[in-house]
């Protein structure tokens, strides 16, 4: 009997022991694969020590890892937007690091297409785009998707960049565009579909901005995960729309996105996400750091142009120092600024330098000039406050050189007059007078008024005309506003 017994626990052992072994086999084994992603660095090199020392931390533990971008690499670093090679500095330190994938964003195009195509030739990883058409233009057509296969498993990843929809391209200057055409993300997400069928995974790599990535999640339920960028969201937890996990990591390379997917074979069967902040992730990566100095080492940059006594404070009083630049260089009444163009917010006081002016204006643009009435100048104010259809978001956005105006508005919200005024504060009455006006490049192609796209190029740059009036005023203080809104 005790024999009997003893067989009997024997074999219940071995059974134990036998499904031990069972599951430890391939067919349950639980595989991780992490993506780490980044989005809008803007070219902040100097973040990439701590990024680089982050991404070998999590590659000696995570095996299985991929590296992606979601776009707008460059503007906003006057080493890397101001190289001898525009941008360069940021693909040595994306291959350094080993990125697998990227997208494009709107600032990608800042520096027109050959600079583009170079950049993209001299990457060590695919940059791809599903509603971009650009057969025949100077960048090529790059492939809408692209497949990467990491521990047996396949992962399909798309991208889509957002465009303005009434324009119908990204954010940036549409002379850099010449003989590229998009699509709305929205046209391309039927003949995607079928991706899903090729893969094991299927990602979504964006750049179209946290509400339009919920948008795709819904009209696209094939999707795994959303991958995102363009609206600089810091996505502390994830959103899940429709099943579909979508993540954004904020911007300048604050913050690294870990997507953590999980499988039982090579069915996904649980994914999160998460931000790190790289300032805490530890010391600094000495081969990169030393590459960012390499980069930095522009003594040029440090020449001093003039200085500011006071400071300036504000956005409108660094923007009054370009639009009277601008002013005296084209010889204008009155100059027109856009808020986007202005990428310093302040500055303080002391010297300013010339780095300080490629970081106010990093894109290039230069002075096209016209002849308005003071109609036509109350048309291109109007037609962009009244832009959004809720008029709590309406704000000015046009700032102007010497002289002020005023947005009048009606119990509705809308912009219904502007009273302008001179430099002496006399108001502008006579209708039939043309004015000489003095547009960045950028607002002469976008902004909807009288000469759209047309007008006359000056060849001033806007840097020089700002180096230019500097070395002549030597101290620059402002601390009046010069735009304001009214109710009529």
């Amino acid at each position: 009997m005790k024999i009997m017994q003893f067989r009997k626990i024997f074999r219940g052992m071995l059974f134990i022991v036998a499904a031990f072994l069972w599951s430890c086999s391939g067919n349950t084994d639980t595989t991780e694969v992490v993506i780490i992603s980044t989005n809008d660095i803007h070219a902040q090199i100097n973040k990439f020590p701590q990024f680089a020392t982050f991404v070998r931390k999590q590659r000696a533990v995570h095996p299985n890892l991929l590296v992606v971008d979601g776009g707008d690499r460059f503007s906003g670093n006057v080493y890397v937007d101001n190289a001898v090679e525009r941008g360069k500095p940021m693909v040595v330190l994306m291959n350094a690091v080993g990125y697998d994938l990227a997208t494009f964003g709107n600032h990608e195009f800042d520096y027109g297409q050959t600079e583009l195509k170079k950049r993209i030739e001299e990457m060590n990883f695919p940059v791809i785009c599903a509603n971009i058409e650009a057969e025949g233009s100077g960048l090529g057509q790059p492939q809408g998707h692209h497949i990467l296969e990491k521990a047996g498993i396949r992962f399909c990843f798309v991208s889509m960049i957002g465009i303005d929809g009434k324009n119908r391209i990204p954010a940036t200057n549409p002379a850099h565009l010449e003989n590229i055409s998009f699509r709305h993300f929205s046209e391309v997400v039927e003949e995607n579909k079928e991706l899903k069928e090729v893969c094991d995974v299927f990602v979504a790599l964006t750049h179209l901005g946290y509400t339009a990535d919920s948008v795709l999640a819904v009209s696209m339920p094939e999707l795994d995960v959303i991958i995102g960028g363009h609206s600089h969201t810091l996505l502390r937890e994830p959103k899940v729309v429709n099943d579909v996990l979508i993540t954004q990591a904020g911007s300048n390379l604050n913050y690294a996105g870990v997507t953590t997917l999980a499988f039982k074979g090579k069915r996904l069967v649980s994914k999160s996400f998460e931000v790190v902040k790289l300032d805490t992730v530890g010391a600094p990566d000495e081969e990169t750091a030393g590459m960012v100095k390499e980069f930095c080492n522009r003594p040029e940059f440090s020449e001093k142009i003039g200085m500011t006594s006071k400071g300036l404070k504000y956005k409108e009083d660094v923007a009054s120092m370009v639009t009277d630049a601008m002013c005296k260089a084209a010889g204008c009444d009155f100059v027109f600024y856009n808020k986007g163009g202005v990428r310093l917010n302040s500055i303080p006081a002391g010297d300013i330098t010339k780095a300080t002016v490629y970081r106010i204006e990093p894109f290039s643009n230069y002075i096209v000039t016209h002849r308005l009435t003071l109609k036509e100048m109350k048309a291109l104010i109007l037609n962009r406050f009244n832009g959004p259809k809720n008029p709590e978001k309406r704000y000015v956005d046009l700032f102007i050189s010497e002289g002020r105006y005023t947005i009048l508005k009606d119990k509705e919200g809308k912009g219904v007059d502007v009273v302008f005024a001179d430099r002496n504060g006399r108001k502008l009455k006579d209708e039939s007078k043309k004015y000489k006006i003095g547009l960045s490049n950028y607002v002469n192609s976008t902004y909807d008024f009288v000469g759209k796209g047309g007008g006359t190029n000056t060849g001033i740059m806007i840097v020089d005309a700002i180096f230019d009036f500097l070395k002549v005023q030597q101290d620059v203080n402002y601390n009046k506003k010069r735009a304001f809104i009214g109710k009529q």
